[in-house]
């Protein structure tokens, strides 16, 4: 008869440590004991002081289940989950709400012939379980800022003063930790497994507590069948947050918030670019009416990074590109019934575009004068010149690439003049 591995949650309470894990002597706050059996009856792996109660005051959730996020207007910066596989060598991170102390056993893959394919195959459970929350994961220690933190090792919990049988701790306060280092004490038999053990850890890092249905991630065991957190209210298993039950997904969407779209970039950079960018108008709006002068800003993106971004404007016949963002143009001296196309390129050669149509007041072709150059911006301004008949505009083209210098405290926009009229004003990159 097979064992399962258990899955537990840290012991970790305000003002208090992890005594439960022998990772120090706490001021004050015993831990419960606890000891689980595997639900065919088999001998169960445990941990004594599984979990502890909260103390008097500490936050936690009262309702059962947590609503939607609502519609946010503003696009909020993902939140990063920083995947450490141990190496047996290099120091753990040393942080606050810290699950484990001393030295991690090395990772060790038995699944795949190299460590890549090894963590490749388990980013790729992780990656479709998190598609939707505004988190990404990274394998390069962020510079700053918060982040959550996961140590991935083999061998079971022994050193971390554990059960060898444990397949994982985290710190645990009923609340999102914001941060904390969790724990893969038995990662690398399989990749599926190994990525519950991840997701389920980091998950206990944002509050939540185990499930008694073994279709969801944080049911206490390894779960077999599970793919994701599941979108339903389940009953809580050893619930320590006066909660009868938990709806996992809403939780993690509550706690992390929704992806906004677009392709999330990957955890070991860019391999291979198969993925073609991501490009859209923020303003203005498919068939809106303009003045002679208005902004264009887009909103492009791409798992490998962009290599350029181009603006026309046609039949006025203007041209814009830049390779960083913001993307975002001034344009003036626009008359009549336009076309705007946006095409963004990787640096595969992958494109996508996007156009829109709008109207601005027209105005009658006049003789115009000869193109000039802006000073100090090394750009040739083409003012549009008429013939002598006044019919035929020649073509007006304005290449601006980002990334260059600009003066401290200049807005960040690209100045595109129409083929009618400019106006002066500050062509920064």
């Amino acid at each position: 008869m097979a064992f399962r591995s258990k899955l537990t949650l840290g012991s970790l309470a305000i003002g208090a440590s992890l005594l439960a894990f022998g990772c120090g002597e706490p001021p004050g706050g015993d831990a419960a004991s606890e000891t689980a059996a595997a639900p065919d009856g088999s001998p169960a792996s445990h941990l004594e002081g599984d979990l502890i109660s909260v103390p008097p005051g500490a936050e936690v959730a009262a309702e059962s289940t947590l609503p939607p996020v609502p519609a946010k207007t503003t696009i909020q910066a993902p939140k990063v989950i920083y995947l450490v596989y141990a190496d047996g060598k290099t120091p753990l991170p040393a942080m606050n709400y810290n699950a484990c102390g001393g030295q991690a056993p090395p990772f060790k893959c038995t699944f795949a012939p190299t460590m890549l394919e090894c963590q490749q195959q388990i980013q790729a459970y992780l990656d479709k379980w998190y598609a939707d929350f505004n988190v990404i994961f990274t394998l390069t220690k962020p510079n700053g800022g918060t982040y959550y933190t996961e140590v991935v090792s083999s061998g079971g919990g022994a050193w971390c003063n554990v059960d060898s049988s444990v397949a994982g701790v985290a710190p645990f306060l009923c609340k999102d930790l914001k941060g904390g280092v969790a724990y893969t004490l038995d990662g690398g038999l399989n990749a599926h497994d190994t990525a519950v053990i991840i997701a389920q850890e980091q998950a206990h890092l944002l509050g939540l507590e185990h499930v008694s249905t073994d279709s969801d991630i944080m049911y206490p065991y390894i779960c077999r069948n599970c793919d994701g957190f599941l979108n339903q209210s389940l009953p809580i298993t050893g619930d320590r947050c006066d909660r009868q039950t938990q709806n996992s997904y809403q939780m993690m969407m509550n706690a992390l918030g929704a992806w906004p779209g677009g392709p999330k970039p990957s955890a070991f950079g860019c391999m291979e670019d198969k993925q073609a960018p991501q490009i859209s108008f923020v303003t203005p709006k498919n068939g809106a009416s303009m003045g002679h002068d208005f902004s264009v800003k887009l909103d492009a993106s791409d798992d490998c990074g962009l290599s350029d971004v181009m603006l026309t404007v046609s039949p006025q016949g203007l041209t814009a590109s830049a390779k960083n963002g913001p993307f975002e143009w001034d344009l003036t001296g626009i008359s009549g019934k336009q076309t705007i196309t946006a095409t963004a390129v990787d640096s595969a050669g992958h494109q996508t575009i996007a156009t829109l149509d709008i109207v601005a007041p027209a105005d009658s072709p006049e003789l115009e004068e000869a193109p000039t150059t802006m000073g100090g911006s090394g750009c040739t301004v083409a003012s549009g010149a008429f013939g002598a008949a006044g019919l035929v505009p020649s073509l007006a083209m304005l290449l601006i690439f980002g990334g260059r210098g600009r003066r401290r405290g200049s807005p960040r926009r690209r100045w595109v003049p129409g083929a009618l009229a400019g106006r002066p004003r500050d062509p920064q990159t």
